[in-house]
């Protein structure tokens, strides 16, 4: 009975660990890693002694190289750990959200009026994921609708860059990421402020909301895939379903390619089924391609 109760930990622990690296930068070098322990293994088997013995010396750095290649992951997945939302979501009890429902409608309303005024915005909503490490000017102020306006209004010093929102909370400002998308099917018209908003939900399970300064039009990122003309009621719905829903991220993220017409994946999935998951999100309607910086 211990043995099956200790056999069941560790695959939960394994399972939580490879979600948490699914789809960034970690979960490819963990691909990586897997191929060169196979072909360590052929190498042997079919007695390629010089490939064996190449492949061989280089397992001693190993752990000193798997430590520089995972020190960012690692960091994120010992913090995630540490936080009391990893092991409820795990045990499937869902945080108290009445003021992620708040923070919600003033982001809307923010985005909404920013929209209306074209005013250029980009907003990042943390989930297990931490996306802010202190790059920017730190704030720690609840998410309101006209602190977010003053902050990326164009007189403001801060409004270059963009705002990290975690939980209910407004915790940096003026962010800037140093990767951006390179993805080759962004359209040439959605410039910097657009691919550094999908370059972040490429690399964690954020979500980017951009303001377009030129057309007015809302875009909405999530895992890399990305739909325009988003209006107000649609992404209140989106962010309602992503951070106070119980369904999960990169699966909505997948039906978004799906549900919405117009919609360009950031990386090739497999189709997924329909679901009531899936109907949360229909309502969203992409628009052509909108002009940014």
């Amino acid at each position: 009975m211990l043995i099956a109760i200790d056999t069941l930990l560790v695959a939960f622990l394994i399972y939580r660990l490879l979600l948490l690296a699914k789809g960034t930068r970690a979960y490819q070098l963990l691909i990586g890693l897997l191929v060169f322990v196979l072909a360590l293994h052929l190498s042997d088997v079919l007695r390629l002694e010089t490939i064996h013995w190449l492949l061989d010396r280089m397992t001693t750095l190993g752990p000193v190289a798997l430590v520089i290649l995972f020190f960012p992951e690692l960091r994120r997945v010992l913090e995630t750990i540490g936080r009391v939302e990893f092991w409820r979501s795990s045990l499937g009890v869902n945080p108290e959200t009445e003021p992620i429902q708040r923070a919600i409608n003033e982001v809307v309303n923010a985005v909404q009026q920013m929209a209306r005024d074209r005013i250029g915005a980009l907003i990042v909503w943390e989930r297990k994921d931490r996306i802010a490490e202190g790059n920017g000017v730190a704030l720690q102020a609840e998410a309101s609708s006209p602190l977010l306006r003053a902050i990326f209004s164009p007189g403001s010093p801060l409004h270059d860059g963009a705002v990290i929102l975690r939980g209910a909370q407004i915790v940096e400002a003026a962010v800037y990421f140093p990767e951006i998308s390179q993805n080759p099917d962004i359209p040439s018209t959605m410039h910097t402020r657009h691919r550094a908003g999908i370059g972040i939900t490429e690399h964690s399970d954020c979500i980017a909301i951009i303001v377009s300064e030129e057309t007015g039009q809302i875009t909405a990122a999530v895992d890399g895939t990305w739909t325009q003309n988003v209006d107000a009621d649609h992404l209140r719905r989106l962010l309602s379903d992503l951070l106070t829903g119980e369904a999960r991220p990169r699966m909505l993220a997948r039906m978004m390619g799906t549900a919405l017409s117009g919609v360009r994946k950031g990386r090739g999935e497999r189709k997924p089924t329909r679901s009531s998951e899936e109907k949360a999100v229909q309502g969203v309607t992409a628009a052509p391609s909108d002009r940014s910086r």
